[in-house]
Order: C-alpha cells, then sequence, then structure tokens
C-alpha cells in the first residue's frame, strides 16, 4: 500500500512538472513572438534616412541635433529612422555628394556620395546649389510652412521662384556691451537709439576707463564682409539690384557707410582691428579691453564660459539703425531622393520647424568642460520670441528681431564668388589705407558686373 502511495505522488508530480514544463514554453514563445514581429516603429529594422549636419556628430552640437533627432523618431510613422551623419561646410564635398546618384543606403551608417538624403546647409550653399539645379524644389511643399518665417529670412532659400532650402536654426548679429565699464562711465544702454548715441557712448568709456569703445574687424577674412555689410544696408545702400542682376555698390551711402565704419568707429576700435577677425575682437571683449562688441549669442555665452567675470547685455543692431547680419541653417534634399523617402524627408523637416522642434533648439549644446548647456543658434519662427522657451535667457529673445529686416552677406549666388575674389581682400586694403573708398567701390562694381554677367 505504501509503495502504491509512492507511485501515484511521483505521478502528481511528473504531471505539475509537464505542467509547468507547457507553461513555460507558451510564455516563452508569446514573448518570443513579440521580439521577432515588432512594431513597425521599431528603429533597428527601419532603414536609415541619414540627416548631414555641418558639424561632427559627437560634438557638443552634434549631440544636440541628435536629441532632436531621437525626439522626432520616437514620434515618427514613416518606415525611416532619421540618422544624424558628421559633416561640414566644404563646398567641394557637399557638390561632390550632391552630383552622386542617389543609390540604396548600405547596412552601415557611414556616410558615402550615395547616402545623403536630407542636407543641412547654410543659406548662401542653397542658393549655390539651387542656382546649380542640384537641389529639389519645394515650393509646393511647404506652401503653409512658409508662413512661420520672417519674408526676408524665407526668401533666402528661393533661387528663381523656386524654393530650395527651409529655414531651420539661425543667428542673428546684435550689441553686446559689458555692463560693469558701461556703469564706470555713467552709460545708460538704453539711451544707445543711433548710431551716434553709440560713438558718444565709445567716447565716455574712453575717458572714464582703461578700454576703448568697440571691437571692430578689417582683416583680409570673411568677417569683414559681413561686419561691414551691416553698415552699408543700416546707411540705406545695398551690394547688388533688386532683381540681382546688377552691383550697385557704388554709390554715396555705401562711401558713407565705409567712412563711418573706417574713420569714425575705427577711432573707437582696438588698437589692431585692421588685422582682427572676431575671433580676436572676442579675446578682446572677454579681456575687457573694449566696450562693445558686435556679435552673435555666443558673444555672450563666451563670456559665461570663461566664469562670467561680468556681466553683459544685447541691444538690437536694427534698435540703432543697423541691419544686422544673419546665418540661417537650412535643411534641403537632393533632386533625385526616392519618392518613398522623399515623403518621409518632408515629414521629418515639418517637425524641425514645428513649435515644438523649434523649442528644443534653446536646449542648447552640453559642455564637458563646465558640466553645462549652451545655446548656441536661436529658432527662426516669427512667434519664438513670445514663446515660454526664451525665459530662461531673456537676453537671447533680442536677437530675434534682426530676421526682419537682415543684412544680406550673399544676397545672389554669384557674389561669393565676387566677395572671396574681389570683395573681402579689396575692403582689407580700404582699412589699411592701401586702396580709397571710392577705388574700392569702383572695382567691386566693374569686376562683380562681369562675374555676374558671366564675363572674363
Amino acid at each position: 500500500m505504501g509503495k502504491n502511495k509512492q507511485i501515484v505522488k511521483v505521478l502528481v508530480l511528473l504531471s505539475v512538472l509537464i505542467l509547468l514544463f507547457i507553461c513555460y514554453n507558451q510564455i516563452n514563445k508569446k514573448h518570443s513572438n513579440l521580439q521577432v514581429k515588432p512594431s513597425s516603429q521599431t528603429a533597428e529594422l527601419k532603414e536609415s534616412l541619414n540627416f548631414r549636419i555641418t558639424w561632427k556628430s559627437y560634438s557638443g552640437r552634434g549631440e544636440a541635433i541628435k536629441k532632436i533627432v531621437a525626439s522626432y523618431n520616437g514620434l515618427n510613422q514613416t518606415p525611416y529612422h532619421v540618422t544624424v551623419i558628421d559633416g561640414d561646410e566644404d563646398l567641394k564635398t557637399i557638390e561632390t555628394l550632391l552630383s552622386t546618384s542617389n543609390t540604396p543606403e548600405s547596412s552601415t551608417n557611414v556616410a558615402t556620395s550615395s547616402t545623403i538624403d536630407i542636407y543641412m546647409l547654410p543659406y548662401r550653399y542653397v542658393q549655390y546649389f539651387g542656382y546649380k539645379n542640384k537641389l529639389d524644389n519645394l515650393t509646393q511643399d511647404f506652401t503653409v510652412e512658409k508662413e512661420y518665417f520672417f519674408r526676408n529670412l524665407w526668401k533666402l532659400g528661393i533661387v528663381d521662384d523656386n524654393v530650395y532650402g527651409i529655414p531651420w536654426l539661425g543667428h542673428t548679429m546684435g550689441l553686446i556691451y559689458n555692463q560693469n565699464l558701461l556703469k564706470k562711465a555713467g552709460v545708460d544702454p538704453d539711451q544707445i537709439k543711433d548710431l551716434n548715441s553709440l560713438v558718444a557712448a565709445c567716447e565716455k568709456v574712453e575717458k572714464s576707463t582703461a578700454a576703448k569703445g568697440i571691437g571692430l574687424v578689417g582683416a583680409e577674412h570673411n568677417d569683414v564682409s559681413w561686419m561691414v555689410n551691416q553698415f552699408i544696408y543700416g546707411f540705406g545702400g545695398s551690394l547688388v539690384s533688386e532683381d540681382g542682376s546688377k552691383v550697385t555698390i557704388n554709390s554715396d551711402k555705401s562711401k558713407a557707410a565705409l567712412e563711418f565704419y573706417k574713420k569714425i568707429l575705427g577711432a573707437h576700435a582696438q588698437e589692431s582691428w585692421k588685422t582682427d577677425t572676431g575671433v580676436e575682437v572676442m579675446n578682446t571683449f572677454r579681456n575687457q579691453k573694449i566696450a562693445f562688441e558686435i556679435q552673435g549669442l555666443w558673444g555672450v555665452t563666451d563670456i559665461w564660459k570663461s566664469g562670467n567675470t561680468f556681466k553683459t547685455g544685447v541691444i538690437p543692431l536694427e534698435s540703432i539703425g543697423l541691419y544686422p547680419e544673419v546665418g540661417p541653417m537650412m535643411v534641403a534634399i537632393p533632386t533625385n531622393l526616392a519618392t518613398q523617402k522623399r515623403t518621409a524627408a518632408m515629414d521629418f523637416i515639418r517637425y524641425l520647424i514645428s513649435s515644438k522642434g523649434q523649442e528644443q533648439i534653446m536646449d542648447g549644446e552640453y559642455s564637458p568642460e563646465h558640466d553645462a548647456y549652451y545655446p548656441f543658434r536661436i529658432p527662426v519662427r516669427t512667434d519664438s520670441a513670445q514663446s515660454d522657451i526664451f525665459n530662461e535667457y531673456p537676453e537671447f529673445a533680442k536677437f530675434i528681431g534682426g530676421f526682419s529686416n537682415p543684412s544680406i552677406d550673399v544676397p545672389v549666388p554669384l557674389w561669393q564668388n565676387i566677395k572671396d575674389e574681389y570683395y573681402a581682400p579689396g575692403l582689407h586694403l580700404v582699412m589699411e589705407d592701401q586702396l580709397s573708398i571710392d577705388d574700392f567701390l569702383k572695382n567691386i562694381e566693374k569686376q562683380g558686373n562681369k562675374i555676374l554677367n558671366n564675363k572674363n
């Protein structure tokens, strides 16, 4: 009898073990099915839509952009996963990429000439490549969204009435000042409302402190071009005609602007200004040797990063009669993008220019050295200045208005050639007293019109 009981116990135990084994298999099979059949949103099983930026993806700015992209990918309903690819602003490299037909990507995320689907480009490159028909025409894709932007900013992505680039993030220049120096000199920044009051403020600073008034650039460099143009536009001058067919810089207004910059402000600039670029101006401002500088928001964050040794303030350039230089970065796509990818690219671009996408720009880039985040560009929508995103950085909201009436450094694609060959080098010679303002303006008119008319 006892033996029978033991047999029964063994059979019961075996039955329980078998049931447990069956249940485990069912649960494991169900779990396994969930892994084998992921939803369409699983990034690993999506094809990459490669987004080439103008910085390294591992840089602070690259990481900041990757956060925005990750936010999009979390909502993304398309069959593609947007991947950030290292890039730069090398014109020849970008031209090579655009000139090569788009073919199916490899399984890796290494960018080759056949794998770039979306480009981040400076506006001047959008104009250059749009002029060469190497970017896709987006005119019909963003008929509603164009109302989000300042009209003059939106125009920077247009060539021959066709839209080739969509504004995404950017900068404008402002007059940044050292609050400590102004206080010592008894200067009220709220009373600086035109160029004359700026000059008067510089004079007071120089009488009351060891600092000079304002930082200027005069070197044979890209910086001298955009810096001086702000004054030419502000004085009512222009670089080219409205239709872009003729050089118009040779005017009394342009001459007055150059004379003011060189002779009036130059007398209040740092001693080395004729050979300085924007980098040297920032160094001089950081060392409190000048009271004012014309820079983007990085002129403010640079002081924060250097230990907040003094407080800064910002005066919008448009409030003193200048047209601020702007540098919008745009998003564009190549002409040969496959239909399904093109649809996905449009979805991604719409996210970047949405209110949410624009807000994320102000999250800034991370600085390991300072264990802090710093904004490096600002949003470009007209409604951004009223957004809560500037609550933490109210001074940066003052830069937004600059998009309304900007100074355009490269107003037409071919001006880039004029600028590199004649304009920037000529401006340096003017500042060094090696070329008269009159001769400079005449030469730009002559050589510029040759280039615009494709003459040798």
